[in-house]
């Protein structure tokens, strides 16, 4: 879309970053990078509302995708908090943040593709949190909203700081070897809070007879397993040789949803004796938005001043970690979102956007809320439903246009805040599809994961890979030595950072290692191999082919960051290959 402007000056070359004075390769300067941004994205503000307008109702289709995409991961994250808060913080807030930090992103962001949203990090965060204040008689649990409100006012500064001083710019050391470590300790930890949720369910109710409970953690057992077969089955509907292509895309796109809508009716099956004060089984705690323990929250900034001083100093320990931990995971949110891949049109705004997380942090603290960021897989999987909206399919490359524009991410926060007034629909989920559901996120992440492909080949027989199905291009381009040796560093890494995930309130300081990946990878790794292996290890993006019922072959490189494919009209969800020349192997036998 660069060329000239209707004035005849230069327009912005938005590919290239030229602002028509000349290349600008790098923000240097006091807030330059904002400025930069700004600048880039105000001239096309207008436009990014007009094309969202254009395609009229069409643009519901990927709104309520990543509406679904988000809001159940927030339920989920919000019976969690419940949990580790013990009801300070549920899922009301949740959904609250969740909403109001949505349409601030969608109206006043940068990049409007970026879909924001409370993750399992700062779960995590919080809970080390809690724990710290529950064992201060100076704390405790009546002044920990507070406390919290003090660690997002400091995090707030920091964010503004490194806005200021263009630490967006560090994004291009983030490469596949922290992201996809990054990604697979989230799994991980998917995976740990789904056991501790089952296991807990067979202590539920706590005031229930034992054979009471037993019955309720074997039943949720069943209910969690049967949800993760069925969204994986129904995942897969593009493959299926009944229906027609639409109504297999609409089946596999909505896979989760139904899923969860399934298995909550298959929940009445089995019920509680008539006259038991329990339900069997337990099903999710979800207060009206409007109910006193939930409407206190927005009075968090009266006690501020009850945090003796010496406690507001401590805040500024975990201000820093999430300070840490959102520079990356939000950084790469963006990134994901926007990547070569997808040939968007419009420019990123990473140094703008990171000043507007900050803005957020500090407005969702005041209100006693939980912090949010862009998180994954949503950020591109959002992007990647966008393809071919408002597009005429038939002419050459028509499914691979990106509708950039800002009403899909409005209307899907808009949606997030409804859920606030619906509690009694939410209240018939059993909190088994919520644990059953933080498996299958865990399952979805896997694939395209260069890293967990790599640690199978441990296990498999290479050559019989090579006389089978095509294969990434690294197996065949880098010495296998190199390849087991890359992926035990990465393991050991992957072992550090969710070790300390157990080092009781010591373990707040995850995110830090989780930094620390990007040095090491810039400064050691890149000493230890040859560039060549480097680059197909760490930079490549190695896909599979999968052949396409009909449509077009469309090139989705990010599958392996979503998971729940992808709304095309014409029902094929494609990659394209990565062949690896014969004559370039590295690793014949």
């Amino acid at each position: 879309m660069a060329g000239d402007m209707p004035d005849g000056n230069k327009a912005p070359d938005w590919k290239t970053g030229a602002d028509g004075e000349g290349e600008i390769q790098c923000c240097v300067g006091f807030g330059a990078g904002i400025a930069k941004d700004f600048r880039r994205r105000w001239s096309i503000y207008g436009d990014d509302w007009s094309r969202g307008t254009k395609v009229g109702l069409k643009i519901f289709a990927p709104a309520t995708y990543i509406f679904f995409a988000s809001v159940l991961p927030a339920l989920t994250f919000g019976e969690q908090f419940r949990d580790e808060t013990k009801e300070l913080f549920s899922i009301p807030h949740i959904l609250c943040a969740t909403a109001i930090a949505g349409v601030l992103q969608s109206v006043f962001g940068g990049q409007p593709l970026l879909i924001v949203g409370v993750a399992e990090p700062i779960v995590l965060v919080y809970y080390y949190m809690f724990k710290y204040a529950d064992g201060q008689s100076d704390l405790g649990p009546e002044l920990f909203r507070p406390f919290c409100t003090w660690v997002l006012i400091f995090t707030a500064l920091m964010h503004f700081v490194l806005a200021f001083a263009n630490a967006s710019e560090y994004i291009n050391a983030f490469t596949r070897f922290s992201g996809e470590t990054f990604g697979t300790l989230i799994a991980l930890l998917f995976f740990q809070a789904a056991v501790k949720g089952l296991k807990d369910e067979f202590d539920e109710p706590h005031d229930a007879p034992v054979a009471y409970r037993t019955v309720n953690g074997i039943w949720s057992l069943f209910l969690a397993t049967g949800l993760v077969l069925l969204a994986i089955f129904l995942m897969g509907a593009r493959k299926w040789h009944v229906g027609r292509p639409w109504l297999r895309a609409l089946v596999a796109d909505y896979g989760a949803f139904f899923a969860v809508i399934i298995v909550t009716a298959v929940s009445y099956a089995v019920k509680a004796p008539d006259g038991a004060a329990w339900d069997l089984p337990t099903r999710v705690a979800c207060k009206q938005i409007y109910d006193p323990e939930v409407t206190d929250t927005w009075k968090t900034t009266r006690y501020l001043g009850d945090v003796p001083a010496g406690q507001v100093a401590v805040a500024l320990i975990p201000a820093l970690i999430i300070t840490v931990l959102f520079f990356f995971d939000h950084n790469v949110s963006a990134q994901l979102a926007q990547v070569d891949d997808f040939n968007l049109e419009k420019p990123p705004a990473y140094h703008y956007d990171f000043l507007l997380q900050g803005l957020n942090t500090l407005l969702l603290g005041l209100l006693g809320l939980p912090p949010t960021n862009g998180v994954l897989p949503q950020a591109p999987m959002h992007t990647r439903s966008l393809m071919g909206v408002g597009q005429d399919r038939t002419k050459p490359g028509g499914s691979d246009v990106v509708l950039e524009q800002r009403m899909s991410n409005l209307i899907q926060s808009v949606l997030v805040g409804v859920c606030l007034f619906i509690s009694p629909v939410i209240k018939l989920m059993p909190r088994a599809v919520l644990w059953g559901y933080f498996v299958f996120m865990a399952i979805e992440s896997f694939p395209g994961n260069q890293f967990i492909h790599r640690i199978t080949l441990f296990i498999m027989d290479i050559q019989s890979l090579r006389a089978g199905e095509s294969q990434p291009s690294y197996v065949d381009l880098v010495p296998m030595s190199d390849t087991r040796k890359f992926t035990l560093i990465q393991i050991s890494a992957l072992g550090a950072v969710y070790g300390v995930t157990w080092a009781g309130v010591y373990g707040i300081a995850f995110p830090l290692l989780i930094m620390a990946l990007v040095p090491l990878r810039q400064h050691f790794i890149v000493k230890w191999f040859p560039a060549s292996s480097l680059r197909h290890l760490d930079t490549a993006e190695d896909v599979e082919e999968v052949v396409a019922e009909d449509g077009p072959n469309v090139d989705h490189r990010l599958d392996s960051f979503g998971g729940a494919g992808v709304l095309d009209g014409a029902g094929a969800f494609v990659q394209k290959k990565h062949e690896a020349p014969k004559a370039e192997s590295m690793n014949k036998q």
